[in-house]
């Protein structure tokens, strides 16, 4: 199961750079960073049907941190809910499939790129199941630059005061963000302290360990009337090691001589 996942996220790091390629630039960072998590998500935890993808007691997946939505959609095309083709459409004109989420994408249950909106809506949909009755859970995605808004914090305390045990908030803990390390714009450390002072449950793994991906998965709900937020440390641009941890490819242009680069470090086709 791990190696088939695993797999997973090694596929979802090739179709980003294809997306990325078709739509000549985009960020590339933060969307390598949170492959192994989204292989884990869509293919072991989250209960969805592609073929269904309105299916009222679906689990809801929000990337809070859209500028990542290379990620998202490469994962959503490998889990059947689009055709692979809208990978060479990323970013194109009147493509579904751009810089970041769009509603109008079977799979997309927000539109996201503001930063700052994501864990309030998801726990606007945790707050709807628990008054219509119904079990789905809700996953919300956040970057750690995101967290430096003000607003995820207003979320947090909600959540918890509203006993929210179906909404799990995962940071995909990179490090970096769009103009440098995280600790040099603006450091959001104790940040385990931090979300455990605001009444959430807190668990830390290594976010490219699919073993600690999935046991912190598996082990949700971690408590029945607190809410629970994974932080998932990790690398920025994981897998292409010309890529990784630096804030200049949070997003840059990507001409044929770098995809080609990413695809022999990952193993694919050019």
């Amino acid at each position: 199961m791990l190696r088939r996942l695993e797999a997973e996220a090694l596929a979802i790091r090739r179709n980003i750079w294809r997306a990325l390629r078709a739509g000549g630039s985009g960020h590339m960072g933060g969307s390598l960073s949170a492959a192994d998590l989204l292989a884990a998500l869509y293919f072991r935890f989250l209960r969805i049907r592609p073929d269904e993808p309105d299916w009222s007691d679906r689990d809801r997946f929000v990337l809070s941190k859209g500028h990542a939505n290379a990620a998202l959609g490469a994962v959503l095309v490998r889990a059947g809910f689009c055709d692979e083709s809208l990978l060479d459409r990323f970013y194109g004109y009147e493509s579904p499939f751009g810089m970041h989420p769009d509603i109008t994408l079977a799979g997309v249950e927000m539109s996201t790129g503001g930063l700052g909106h994501g864990l309030s809506v998801g726990l606007g949909m945790a707050l709807g199941a628990r008054l219509q009755g119904r079990n789905f859970r809700t996953v919300v995605m956040i970057g750690d630059g995101e967290l430096q808004e003000g607003s995820n914090w207003e979320a947090a305390m909600a959540a918890a005061h509203h006993g929210t045990s179906a909404l799990t908030a995962i940071v995909d803990y990179n490090k970096v963000q769009q103009s440098g390390h995280v600790d040099a714009m603006l450091g959001i450390e104790p940040l385990a302290d931090k979300w455990a002072a605001f009444g959430w449950e807190v668990r830390e793994i290594d976010g490219h360990d699919m073993e600690q991906i999935v046991t912190a998965l598996d082990a949700l709900p971690c408590s029945h009337s607190r809410p629970t937020v994974i932080i998932a440390h990790t690398v920025k641009g994981k897998g292409t090691s010309f890529a990784e941890d630096s804030y200049l490819w949070h997003s840059t242009a990507v001409p044929d001589d770098v995809y080609r680069r990413a695809m022999a470090e990952l193993g694919g086709e050019p």
